[in-house]
Formats: structure tokens, sequence, C-alpha cells
């Protein structure tokens, strides 16, 4: 009980404590602070019946107030203002959000309290594991405190104390995409919880403009190692082939020297003195970036291995499951060397690397240094077909026996796909599946179509929580999404769709490939699907329109809708491509003017989107010059 009042006079900060305390001394007494805490709520809790509430609001009025510290950093700040927001957009109170040294009285007003730890990781500390986790404790019958291990988590600490106790949810991006019921009194349990994250970095690529990223971290993305191409950063062609052309590739018996900023090639792994500069250059990047807690190692794209004698003698003709020629062992060995060289001068820091195309299969005589992930690249959609799903179980396994932590690389795209692509339970069991077997950190190529409705809300459900359950995940969307009458509706149709994905999908020419990720660019999928799909969709999303009671409803309905009719268009004008070229286009001659009005459509509604901060497209296909026939 004592430390609570040491702890309290410190503002809850261990930046409090003299700098002679050592980070080890100074992560004990983080983490005593969380124990005293929670021992203290609990006491509290024992002593008085644990049915009781804490009322913040009654009858529109504020019974509460928000406090942060004056030392709080600008996340800290935003999150609280979004507590207060939310509070009152719910109830209508206003809920003042005031500094600790402004409070002169507080009027026996409950205290919310927003504050960080600020605990220090060790140097063994697992992977990111306490950055996102919070609590939301009760110390006495008028005090609540929203905290967490760094500002990350008392960020989402916040957002879980407004879906649990407010009851909003951060459907899709934008302001109607948030369900907030609207109540006359909020009142809280006094019932202490304590949450982290299943896996340390969860990050979806593809997002469009502020709206999409806010939504993002509503639903807690926050993506926290490096693991892009980036050896020609590390190694640029403009100074280095100058000062060390043999740092660059043999190809085809001669020397390449790339011109700055292009790929397609490798460093020579082998290069005498290659491990020490790049251990400088990492060095120097900290230096200068001492907020960053990770560097990506991950090799340029489009392959370009050394073919050096040196290089070919250490690699072999083996070949990996992709048939490239497998570099990894001497990659990792590379890599190993400098990362215990640049562990010397910053001994917290975290690499990641890509386990892509001549690295795509794990080390065999190496194993991975246990301070970096590597993000094994797969589009694990594959996965509903049995063939593709051992393949990616018994890949991922013998990573698992080689690196401490692994990284999943994910294609879920929604654009540029031409219907919804939705497979809400296969996603679950496989990241179950992945944190069983060693997966630690996930990374999606997403750029959404939000016509896919609650597909990435899921995804970041289950990457937060994968045991949660889908289905009532899925049920929670529809009907706060659209109302409780039409959300069957908004169910069928997406069912209809996953339907689609995980069995008939697997029928066509277009489904079986034994690449990385499934060709997004080519359209082969359209060929099963039926005319009778688009008219039951259409008369789906009709009726869910129809059924909804509220503008919000409306406007998120109307935005499904939106998103179909380019869905429709695509596929009828895809149909036109084959009923109204080549022989037999006459018989066809009166649908073909219907058809082409939809391939016109197709492009009118895609230019439409642009200025939509939900509907836009991140991947058009007339700018891509893909999907076009």
């Amino acid at each position: 009980m004592k430390l609570i009042n040491v702890v309290t006079a410190c503002n809850y900060d261990l930046r409090c404590a003299p700098p002679s305390i050592s980070y080890l001394a100074r992560y004990l007494l983080g983490i005593l602070i969380v124990v005293d805490l929670l021992l203290v709520s609990s006491a509290f809790a024992a002593s008085h019946n644990t049915n009781k509430k804490i009322v913040i609001v009654d009858q529109n009025q504020a019974k509460a107030l928000i406090l942060v510290y004056d030392n709080a950093t600008a996340q800290v700040k935003a999150a609280s203002a979004e507590l207060a927001k939310y509070i009152r957009i719910s109830t209508g109170a206003d809920v003042k959000l005031q500094k600790f040294s402004e409070m002169k009285d507080d009027q026996g007003k409950v205290r919310i309290i927003i504050k960080t730890a600020n605990v220090v990781q060790n140097e063994n500390a697992k992977l990111f594991a306490p950055s996102d986790e919070f609590s939301i404790v009760f110390p006495d019958k008028k005090t609540i405190v929203i905290g967490g291990a760094t500002d990350w988590g008392t960020e989402f600490g916040v957002y879980e104390f407004l879906e649990r106790y407010v009851g909003v949810r951060w459907l899709m991006p934008g302001p109607a995409g948030a369900f907030v019921p609207v109540r006359e009194k909020l009142s809280v349990p006094i019932h202490n919880i304590r949450e982290k994250t299943t896996f340390g970095s969860r990050l979806l690529s593809g997002l469009r403009g502020s709206e999409q990223n806010l939504w993002a971290r509503h639903n807690r993305m926050h993506g926290q190692i490096k693991f892009h191409h980036n050896l020609l950063k590390l190694f640029p062609p403009g100074k280095y082939t100058i000062t060390h052309p043999e740092f660059f590739p043999v190809l085809k018996g001669q020397r390449y020297l790339p011109k700055e900023g292009t790929e397609r090639w490798q460093p020579c792994f082998t290069a005498p003195r290659i491990v020490e500069e790049a251990v400088k250059n990492v060095c120097d990047y900290f230096a200068k970036h001492p907020e960053e807690t990770s560097y990506s190692l991950g090799v340029n794209d489009g392959g370009g291995q050394c073919e050096c004698d040196t290089c070919r003698a250490k690699i072999g003709t083996a070949k990996n499951f992709l048939g490239m020629r497998d570099v990894s062992d001497t990659y990792f060995e590379w890599a190993n060397a400098v990362v215990e060289g640049v562990l010397k001068q910053y001994p917290d820091k975290w690499f990641g690397c890509l386990a892509y195309s001549e690295i795509a299969q794990a080390p065999s005589r190496v194993r991975v240094h246990p301070r970096i992930v590597p993000f094994l690249t797969y589009d694990r959609m594959k996965w509903v077909d049995d063939r593709f799903e051992k393949q990616g179980k018994a890949i991922t396994e013998s990573w698992g026996e080689r690196a401490s932590s692994i990284g999943w690389y994910d294609y879920i795209y929604g654009t540029p796909y031409l219907v919804p692509r939705v497979y809400f339970h296969k996603m679950a069991d496989y990241y179950r599946y992945g944190h069983e077997h060693g997966v630690r950190a996930l990374y999606a190529e997403a750029y959404p179509n939000w016509g896919e409705g609650p597909k990435l809300y899921v995804t970041l459900k289950l990457q937060w929580n994968p045991y949660l359950d889908v289905d009532k995940l899925l049920s929670e969307w529809y009907e706060k999404c659209v109302g409780k009458e039409a959300a069957p509706y908004l169910k069928a149709y997406y069912d209809l769709w996953e339907g689609f994905w995980t069995t008939r999908v697997q029928n066509s020419k277009w489904f079986k490939n034994d690449g990385q990720y499934l060709r997004f660019d080519q359209a082969g999928y359209l060929d099963l699907v039926m005319h009778e799909d688009i008219v039951k969709s259409r008369k789906l999303l009709e009726y869910a329109l129809a059924k909804t009671k509220t503008a919000d409803q409306r406007t998120r309905a109307n935005l499904i809708l939106r998103a179909f009719e380019y869905y429709e268009a695509s596929v009828l004008s895809y149909q036109d491509n084959i009923k109204c070229t080549g022989f037999g286009a006459l018989s066809f001659s009166s649908d073909c003017d219907f058809y082409k009005k939809k391939k016109e459509k197709r492009i009118s509604l895609i230019n439409e989107f642009e200025n939509d901060p939900v509907l836009i497209h991140p991947i058009r296909f007339d700018k891509e010059r893909i999907l076009q026939w």
C-alpha cells in the first residue's frame, strides 16, 4: 500500500526515478506498480459489493472527469480526447478533460486517470510482449486508471474502455462507420481488466487517407517491426558501386553494378568486410533514429543472387520448394553476423526480413538469430485447398524449428478483386494455427475494398485474439452495421461469397498454381460466377437497405450496395468479353449493348470512388493496366 502512495507522488511515472536506477530496476519497478495497483483494486473489490458500478454519466449529466498528466505525450492526449468525444456522442454529457496541474477541485466526481507506465524492456524481453498491453483498474470507488506499458498500450486501453463499457464499434472508416449507442446513463462495473495481444506486430498496407488509418488504429493495428525490401538502402549503389564494387553480385560472369534505386540484385553476402560495413550503417541509422525499435534486412525484390565462385561454392545447387536457388543458409550466416555486431551497441533492437523467393525455405544448417523475425510470404486463402494447407503448414513448422519468432506476410487483397473475397472462418483457423506454431508478427497487403464489409474488422479482431468466436464477431458486425431486421440479409450476402471463395473457386484454372500468391491481376475466377449470384446479391443488399431504421444504418447499407455496383458492373462487363466477341457473338447482340453499358459504368464508378474516403480503390485497374478486357 505504501508503494501506491509513492507512485501517486511521482504521478505514476517511472521517469521520476533517478538516472542511477538501472534499466532492469526500472523494469521491475514498473512491474511492481502494476502488481500493486492490481492488489489494491482487488482488495477494494473484495471489501465492496462487486456487483456495484461506478457511475460516469447519469441522466445525461457528467459524474466524472478525465485526467491526464502534464507530461503526457501527444498520443496519450489524443486517446484521452477520443474517450471524451465518444462518451459525449453516446450520452450527450461533457466529461471534462483536464491536466492534473489544472485541477483545483474534482467536486466529488469520479476520476478517470489516463496513464502510461513507461516500463523499459530489458535485453531479453520477448518480441514486443508488453508494448500493447494495458489494464483498467479501480484503486478506490472514485478512481478508474486506464494504463499501458507504453503509449500504444494506453491508447488501446482507452479503446477497450469505449468498446466494453460505452458499446462503441468502429465498423468501417468514416463518421458513419462508427456505431455508438445512445444512452442516458453510463456506469462501469468494478472489475479489473488486463489484456495483451496475441501477435506482437499487426499491420495492413494499402489503407488510404486519415479516415482509414484512424479506423485501423481504433481496431488496434500496430506494426512494430520493419522487414521489407531494404538492402538497396543498406548498400546504396550511388555510393558503393564506387567505393566497394565487390559488394555487388556477379551475374552471368560479370560484376553487376546497379543504378541508384534499382532492384533485381542482391549483395554478395560473402564479400570481404561486407558484414562490418552493414553493422556500421545500421548503427548509424539507429543513432539518427533512436525512436526506431527495428531495422529491415529484407532482400531486394526480383532475385539477382550473386554467382561469384565463393557464393556458388557456399550455396551449392540445391533448390527450394519454389524451384529457386536455396540461398537461405548463406543469407542467414550474413544476417546473423550483422545482428550480432549491431546488438553490441544497440542491445534492445529487432530485425525483420523476408522469407521470400530464394530465401523462402528455412535454412538447413544455420539457426536464425533470436532477434531476427523472418516473414513468410504466402497467400493463405490458398489453404482452403487441403494440398496447399498441408504444404503451408509444413513450411511454417520447418521455420519454427530454425527461428525463435516467425512473421507471416499475407495477401488478403480487397482491390483489385472483382467480387467480395471473404473467407472469415478459414482466416480464423489459420491465425489460431499460426499462434500455436511460433507466429508472433503479422503483415498483409490489404488494399481494401470496403464492399467486403466485415473482412478487415474481423481480421484485426482476430489478430489481437485469434481465439475469438468468428461467428459472434460477424453477427455483431451485421447487426450494428444495418440493424437487427436487416442483418440476416447482409449475412446471407457475405455467406454467398464466402462459399464462392472457400469452395467453388478451387475448381477454376485460376486457382491451381503453386506460386506464393494468387494472381490478383487476372480475372479467371469470374468464369465461375453465375448470373444468379449477381441477381441474388443485389436483392439481398436491397432488402437489407429497405430494412434499415436509422440514418447511419442506411448510410452503411448504401455504401455496401454502392460498392457492389462496381462488382456487378465488372462481372457483367467480363461476360461481355465472352459473349460479345468471337464465334456466335451475333446471337447475343441484344445483350451486348447491356453488357457494354456495364463496362462503361465500371469505369465511371471507379472515377467517382476516387473522391470518396471509404470507397476509393487503392489499386485502379485502369491506372495499373490490369483486369482489363
